[in-house]
């Protein structure tokens, strides 16, 4: 076979143990696969060199880096569990009480009920609890409609006022993490291309892990002005004997050439 040049990193995707389609990604920064084979050798005898050489366990390294959060890589490498439907996210707001129209929040109509709490802010940041009263507040309270309109004493008006609340969204996702999570194997696949170094040309390349197994780093870190990254350790598992592996490979790679 010609020298082959790596060129571009390529497609990776995950096969559930049923066979369906975990997850699948065009645009990923870095796949490591380090394969590391060691001896201990056993000296003896007159000779600087060694008589014999015991095989040590296998050390393979394969990881994956993709430039962004999914639900799926946290699955893969955490053992997470993924929910979809009615979420309730926790909000703050900081805004300043109208004379007319009071204030309103943001994500007032989707208020989880009794889930509000409002505080003037005074100087130096100082935060006052005001009560929640249902309809004719003092200085000391405040009311709330059910379009998350908020008003209060006209005391009040043209103070600042800090509001923590929860409110609903009905098509959102939850990944869970728990004190005992494990992550489950998965068949993985890097799909890529090599360049032929003798003629320029693209060759069609393939690696597979059968039975792989995800940890390491599931990363949620918020930097301004930098894209957040998700590195995935995977170990390599004995493989099961299967239809689309007879020779039990652990791991293995494909040239179209």
């Amino acid at each position: 076979m010609d020298p082959l040049v790596f060129d571009g990193v390529g497609t990776i995707f995950a096969i559930n143990p049923d066979g369906t389609l975990k997850y699948v990604d065009q645009k990923v920064n870095k796949v490591t696969a380090q394969l590391q084979f060691n001896w201990q050798n056993v000296m003896g005898g007159d000779s600087g060199y060694a008589f014999h050489y015991v095989a040590q366990d296998l050390q393979d390294k394969i990881s994956i880096e993709v430039p962004r959060y999914s639900p799926a890589l946290a699955e893969l490498s955490q053992g997470a569990q993924t929910t979809s439907g009615t979420t309730i996210f926790d909000e703050n707001e900081e805004g300043i009480l109208d004379a007319t129209n009071g204030y309103t929040l943001k994500n007032g109509t989707n208020l989880v009920a009794l889930s509000d709490s409002v505080y003037l802010k005074g100087t130096g940041g100082i935060l006052t609890p005001l009560v929640r009263v249902a309809s004719a507040p003092t200085a000391t309270d405040y009311s709330i409609d059910v379009s998350g309109k908020i008003t209060s004493a006209t005391a009040n008006n043209g103070k600042t006022i800090v509001v923590v609340y929860k409110w609903t969204k009905t098509n959102g996702t939850t990944t869970g993490f728990t004190g005992t999570r494990k992550p489950r194997p998965f068949k993985f696949i890097h799909r890529f291309l090599l360049r032929n170094d003798k003629d320029g040309s693209d060759v069609d390349c393939q690696f597979t892990i059968y039975k792989a197994l995800g940890g390491g780093q599931t990363d949620v870190t918020q930097e301004r002005k930098k894209a957040n990254v998700m590195n995935i350790s995977l170990e390599i598992m004995e493989p099961d004997l299967t239809a689309d592996n007879p020779n039990l490979y652990a791991a293995e790679l494909k040239f179209g050439i």
